[in-house]
């Protein structure tokens, strides 16, 4: 029995470690994102807001690796300043999502 309550230990660590709930939520625990929330959030078209990429998981709930991911095959339009920095226009986030719905359903990337 105490091997089965070290594997759910273990579990909650990862969740924890990871940010997400039960339901595999990213959640806005992290330093600064309550401020990635707001910028979310904003009033206005979003043609003056850049996110960082922790805004936009935060934003489409997945991870990290698939954003860069559709950064980097082009789907998904960003800027590149220096060498480490990527930002993606929230407008242009928005508009990349109404492209990547095709008749009510979303298509996988």
């Amino acid at each position: 029995m105490a091997y089965s309550h070290n594997i759910k230990q273990a579990q909650q660590q990862q969740q924890q470690a990871a940010m997400v709930d039960d339901a595999g939520v990213y959640l806005p625990t992290g330093p600064g994102d309550a401020q990635r929330m707001e910028l979310l959030n904003m009033p206005g078209d979003g043609s003056d807001v850049w996110l960082d990429v922790r805004a936009v998981q935060l934003y489409l709930q997945i991870s990290l690796t698939s954003i860069y991911k559709l950064i980097h095959q082009g789907e998904m339009p960003a800027v590149k300043l220096g060498t480490k920095t990527i930002r993606v226009n929230r407008r242009a986030l928005e508009e990349y999502l109404k492209r990547a719905t095709v008749a009510g359903e979303v298509v996988a990337a």
